[in-house]
């Protein structure tokens, strides 16, 4: 069937890239964890990373409004695209957070729970390079999904410590604040592959 308008196919690309970028985010904050006497340096190239997924995020709802035909529905693209955008915010948020209140020391289990933070993201950018084709995004999902509920486990028995081992009740609060934003940035990354799974099925 010939197309007497063709479809903008740019929008694929550009939604990989500003899900690689995430990805690099999250890892990023990885390295923080593993060296977290330098993680302000850390938090300063997370900061930056997420100031470039801005950018991107911009550039692909400003071609939104101007391009007559899109590959998926325009509410998709934006969906994908503003859901993305908060994993990045929600990432730079807790390098900065843990910076500011000064976090220390590290409580052990916090790098385990960020590590499934950082794997989901590697499956969601897997899945987004395969939304073109529409083929191996409900696998990825299901990945997303157990690096999620293993999480939740990690979190619930993080808090149990947390509240039975820690007699300082402002390291209390600093804490669970940090966990509590480690366990919505993955369920953020959960939506995220859900979101393009439905997309996917809705397309095909």
């Amino acid at each position: 069937m010939v197309r007497f308008v063709p479809r903008e196919e740019r929008f694929y690309a550009l939604l990989v890239g500003l899900i690689d970028r995430i990805a690099s985010g999250a890892a990023i904050f990885v390295d923080l964890l593993a060296d977290y006497e330098a993680r302000a340096g850390y938090a300063a190239k997370i900061k930056a990373v997420e100031e470039e997924c801005d950018l991107l995020a911009a550039e692909i709802l400003a071609k939104l409004n101007t391009s007559f035909i899109t590959p998926i529905d325009r509410e998709d693209i934006y969906l994908l695209t503003t859901r993305a955008d908060d994993i990045i915010d929600a990432v730079n948020g807790l390098a900065r957070r843990m910076e500011i209140v000064n976090a220390v020391p590290l409580r052990p289990d916090v790098p385990e729970i960020a590590g499934l933070l950082a794997e989901s993201l590697v499956e969601v950018d897997a899945a987004f390079r395969q939304l073109e084709k529409r083929d191996g995004v409900a696998e990825h999902g299901r990945r997303v999904r157990r690096l999620e509920q293993r999480a939740d486990t990690l979190y619930a028995e993080a808090l149990h410590r947390l509240f039975t081992e820690e007699a300082d009740a402002i390291q209390v609060v600093k804490w669970v604040w940090i966990y509590e934003q480690l366990e919505d940035a993955i369920d953020r990354c959960k939506h995220l592959a859900e979101s393009l799974e439905s997309i996917v099925v809705k397309h095909t």
